[in-house]
């Protein structure tokens, strides 16, 4: 007989949702960690005044499921929503900030009148752009890139100046790699229903001006974190356990510990990225593991800096810039953090959330913390007019963190589904596998939670 119905594999906030959404179903399980803390990449910095994000800043509020899981577990007095004063975000085009016109979603504009006051694009750009809506619509099936959907629909410009870095830059990937079904699929549905993606987006329905998209915690998304721990029963918890194995037996399946314990259970949830799910599967389900290997992970760093504001020419009216590869910058974003979160720097300071790395520059972890914190401040001094050197920095490394959802995804996935009905009682969740980003990971995880139990509840 099985030691526990179920044995949740990932500390991370799709493990600790799956743990949570069994936890209300009342069904026994064991959370397993493999380090010494909670939330896998979600991670709040609390430092000599300075509160920042070392991993995801904020939840998409369109994607509902972020903030039921925060009502449920009591926490929406705590929301706290992005600066609507200072929404602009700035494009550096040879060597000079230029702020993004007014109207742009995820690149597309829903108002003329800025981009013909902008100098971001050239005349031939912004009319390139104005034809959108008479560009016929993409009649195949099959999958397509960003980069490739982006320059039939919007002209090669638009994806060199902005397209390429803003939805490149939100999954750290290559553009000409990545899949738009997978990684932006309401761009696809616009186009598909409206024949236009300026159509579609001014037929959507218009949030109040004071909405924010993005939400996050007064005291950081590591209160979500927190929450979610208390919330579950401690014997359930067992960080700074690795797993070695996993094997299925007759009547479920067996997790072995680096300690050369062993844990029997009747259904397993891997709630793992597919790198750190790969060793697990390779022996117990070769097939499977062969289809997870496909799915690309990419490293990246995000340099922490504070800074005195008299050291900041720029006014940093905005939530940051991105950087386009054609400007030959290893920096690729930065975040005016404090700005896009007021407080969250000392009185008379300010804090930067600079991005390095991804795709494009796959050893950018090969440096060490002080050679990438003078990457930062060198490529930003120009563009911000910095002066001196910062008060407060920090590195924190992501080595193979960031999914790369590339063309074929989709069917990926749908073959690694395919899979797993074969393996009853596994079950896989986490980011990269069906989508990326905190909603969609607590809404994968929880929908996991139920098909586990609804496995469980049919076994008896």
């Amino acid at each position: 007989m099985p030691d526990t119905p179920v044995v949740v594999v990932g500390g991370g906030v799709a493990g600790l949702t799956v743990a949570h959404a069994l936890s209300r179903r009342r069904q026994p399980f064991v959370l397993l960690e493999g380090t010494d803390r909670w939330g896998g990449v979600v991670r709040t910095v609390r430092e000599d005044g300075f509160l920042f994000e070392a991993g995801p800043d904020a939840m998409l509020t369109t994607k509902p499921d972020g903030l039921a899981l925060v009502r449920e577990l009591g926490l929406e007095d705590r929301v706290v929503p992005t600066n609507p004063q200072a929404r602009t975000v700035y494009v550096v085009r040879r060597g000079a900030l230029h702020p993004m016109p007014d109207g742009m979603v995820l690149g597309v504009p829903t108002r003329w009148s800025p981009v013909w006051r902008s100098a971001l694009f050239s005349w031939p750009g912004k009319l390139r752009l104005a034809v959108e809506p008479f560009v016929p619509r993409r009649t195949g099936a099959g999958d397509e890139s960003i980069a490739h959907f982006v320059r039939r629909r919007l002209g090669r410009e638009a994806w060199e100046t902005m397209g390429d870095a803003l939805l490149g830059g939100i999954h750290a990937g290559d553009t000409e790699r990545l899949s738009i079904q997978a990684t932006f699929p309401r761009l696809v549905e616009l186009e598909a229903k409206h024949g236009s993606l300026v159509r579609g987006l001014r037929a959507a329905p218009t949030a109040p001006a004071e909405s924010s998209a993005f939400v996050s915690l007064a005291g950081g998304l590591s209160e979500l974190v927190d929450a979610l721990v208390a919330r579950l029963p401690e014997q359930a918890l067992r960080s700074s356990t690795p797993v070695r194995a996993l094997d299925r037996l007759p009547d479920g399946w067996r997790v072995t510990l680096d300690d050369g314990g062993t844990i029997g259970a009747r259904a397993v949830v891997l709630a793992l990225p597919a790198p750190r799910a790969l060793g697990l599967l390779t022996a117990c389900a070769p097939s499977l593991a062969e289809e997870a290997r496909a799915i690309r992970f990419v490293s990246t760093a995000i340099v922490l800096l504070g800074l005195a504001r008299g050291q900041v020419a720029h006014p940093l009216d905005g939530y940051g810039l991105l950087v386009p590869r054609s400007e030959g910058s290893t920096v690729t974003a930065a975040g005016f953090f404090s700005t896009k979160f007021p407080g969250r720097a000392p009185d008379g300071f300010v804090s930067l959330r600079v991005f390095l790395g991804g795709a494009h520059d796959p050893e950018v972890l090969h440096a060490d913390d002080e050679s990438l914190v003078a990457v930062a401040v060198h490529q930003l001094r120009p563009l911000l007019g910095l002066s001196g050197e910062p008060v407060y920095r920090r590195v924190c490394r992501w080595p193979q963190a960031t999914p790369q959802m590339e063309l074929g995804h989709r069917d990926r996935v749908a073959r690694i589904e395919g899979l797993l009905r074969g393996l009853p009682g596994l079950f896989l969740t986490g980011a990269g596998w069906r989508g990326t980003g905190l909603p969609d990971t607590i809404a994968d995880a929880t929908a996991t939670a139920a098909a586990a139990a609804e496995f469980l509840s049919a076994k008896g």
